[in-house]
């Protein structure tokens, strides 16, 4: 008896998620506003009032390239940057955020894209202005010295036509 009171307990308090105070999820809201104001002012250095990224950060792009560090992610944000991200504006919605341990956060977000001139992709791709785009975003953040940092972001494209019959949308 005296187990399976223990293995209860400690399923209950490993399944619990660590409550942070408004100013702490404010803090990680922050954050995610400051990508989105370094992806407008195309500003990818990351640095300065934009320095939201730790330095071993990883990134997954909508199409799957994988960038291990700040260094990385600055580069090729720089390089993409002036070949098609300078022709679009960034908006993000932080849909969810939870702290799963004190130091560590997550945030669901929903990111908006959108082309504000025409211009041709890398690959040969004509996009118009006005086209947009939408993508899930979740992003592991930690905080080490009362500063919160993106540890890891992964974005996924958002497929209009199959998000139209997500069965649990429906029940909300």
């Amino acid at each position: 008896m005296k187990t399976l009171s223990l293995t209860l307990a400690m399923l209950l308090i490993g399944g619990l998620t660590f409550a942070q105070s408004n100013a702490e999820e404010k803090a990680v809201r922050t954050v995610i506003q400051k990508m989105d104001e370094a992806w407008n002012a195309h500003d990818y250095t990351y640095a300065g009032k934009y320095d939201i990224y730790a330095p071993n950060a990883i990134m997954i792009n909508p199409v799957g390239m994988y960038w291990k560090n700040r260094s990385e992610i600055s580069k090729a944000h720089q390089v993409f940057g002036e070949t098609m991200f300078k022709y679009g504006s960034a908006k993000s919605e932080p849909v969810d955020v939870r702290f799963l341990a004190p130091t560590v956060a997550m945030a669901t977000i929903k990111a908006m894209y959108r082309t504000n001139e025409d211009h041709t992709l890398p690959d040969g791709h004509k996009v118009s202005k006005g086209n947009t785009e939408f993508d899930m975003v979740n992003v592991i953040l930690t905080k080490k010295n009362n500063d919160w940092k993106i540890a890891s972001l992964q974005l996924t494209p958002i497929n209009a036509g199959a998000a139209a019959h997500n069965p649990v949308q429906a029940s909300r």
